[in-house]
């Protein structure tokens, strides 16, 4: 698809943004947006927060186009009254009947089902926010894969009364929490702005995180998402892709295009990976706290010998126990999350010596290390330092 339809050099666009204030708010997608006005010779005239009276004024402004957040029937009534091209770039209504961009709501839901499930979680809970039409095929794709995979009749839903959540709210919740059979992996159909709240009441109703309680959000807010405490997995929105793709359909509605009220899908960016689902989820409480310990002293010489003496248990139980509960051979295990740990290294700033982070992911030695990451990841530590910016994208 191309970013736009061409239209002439000297012609600046004046553009309104409402519900993202780019002139007052830094943000992946207000970036995007501020590179798209820079390449393609628009000036914001008019930025803020949405409201009823805000498109009102709007009615009054010289401009050629906007971007509109529209979360109410009410602003999609008075955004269809404008006289100039916009698009809505929110997914608060399912049929806004407007030009729409926006996130793969479904792809969100999916990719957080699917992130628990590799971690080994057989219970799930899904929370669903009060809110836009969003939260339902985040929720709706979350159960279905989960029931794809056999586990649908170990999933349950609790569902928020207030937005952002009461006092009221977080009680009921801190009890549903508590009344879960763990480890349970759960789902927040969105962050924004419970998930803080969420994650200290799971722990005030004595559950860790992520021992006994792991946590995936589907919104992703990065800046909140680190405050959590741990920080909270969540599934990256595209909020660049969206801006990209709602500016692009703004640049040809505004060069001619035929307004219409279809809705472009912009695909999620996958799941950012932080403490709140660093587990593996395991019944077996010896093999459980097994892993605690590999990834504890990840950068000791440990083996299966010196865990079954720790467990008063014979080395061929624990291994039978180990690969009856995470599939896999403890040796496996322990190489995998050693790589892990390596390639978080690699990206650390200052970079670190290559034979520093063999030393800390308890390879040994630089040539051990290459050997085993080659390996596995088919590229040298070095090389993929260097090339892990586009890889994780």
């Amino acid at each position: 698809m191309p970013d736009s339809m061409p239209h002439s050099r000297n012609k600046v666009r004046r553009i309104a943004v409402i519900g993202a204030p780019v002139l007052a708010s830094e943000s992946r997608f207000n970036a995007a947006l501020i590179r798209h006005a820079e390449q393609h010779h628009w000036k914001f005239v008019f930025s803020t927060e949405v409201s009823v009276q805000t498109l009102r004024f709007l009615r009054k402004l010289e401009c050629d186009g906007a971007l509109i957040r529209v979360i109410s029937p009410a602003i999609a009534r008075e955004a269809n009254q404008l006289s100039f091209p916009l698009v809505n770039f929110s997914s608060w209504l399912a049929n806004p009947q407007l030009p729409t961009v926006r996130g793969d709501n479904a792809l969100m839901g999916r990719l957080a089902a699917e992130h628990l499930l590799k971690k080994g979680f057989r219970r799930f809970g899904i929370v669903v926010s009060k809110g836009g039409w969003f939260t339902h095929p985040r929720h709706q794709s979350f159960l279905e894969t989960v029931e794809a995979a056999g586990f649908g009749a170990n999933a349950s839903t609790f569902h928020l009364q207030s937005h952002p959540a009461d006092d009221a709210d977080l009680q009921r919740f801190r009890e549903w929490v508590r009344g879960l059979q763990t480890p349970v992996g759960l789902f927040l159909t969105n962050d924004d702005p419970d998930a803080p709240a969420l994650m200290a009441a799971c722990q005030a109703a004595g559950r860790r995180v992520p021992h006994e309680v792991a946590l995936i959000t589907s919104h992703g807010h990065p800046q909140i998402c680190l405050a959590c405490d741990p920080p909270l997995t969540y599934v990256d929105q595209n909020e660049e892709g969206v801006a990209r793709h709602a500016a692009a359909y703004l640049d040809r509605l505004m060069a001619g295009e035929t307004r219409e009220t279809k809705t472009i899908i912009v695909p999620s960016g996958g799941v950012v990976a932080l403490e709140s689902t660093n587990t593996m989820a395991v019944d077996d409480r010896e093999v459980a706290q097994a892993v605690e310990i590999i990834r504890a002293r990840i950068a000791e010489p440990i083996n299966i010998k010196d865990l079954s003496r720790h467990f008063l248990i014979s080395r061929r139980t624990l291994e039978r126990r180990f690969r009856a509960a995470i599939r896999t051979s403890l040796h496996d295990f322990q190489v995998h999350e050693r790589i892990e740990r390596a390639r978080d290294l690699l990206r650390a700033t200052p970079p670190l010596a290559i034979a520093e982070v063999a030393r800390r992911c308890g390879f040994g030695s630089a040539a051990r290390l290459n050997r085993v990451f080659r390996r596995h990841t088919g590229m040298m530590p070095a090389a993929w330092r260097v090339a892990a910016p586009a890889i994780l994208k």
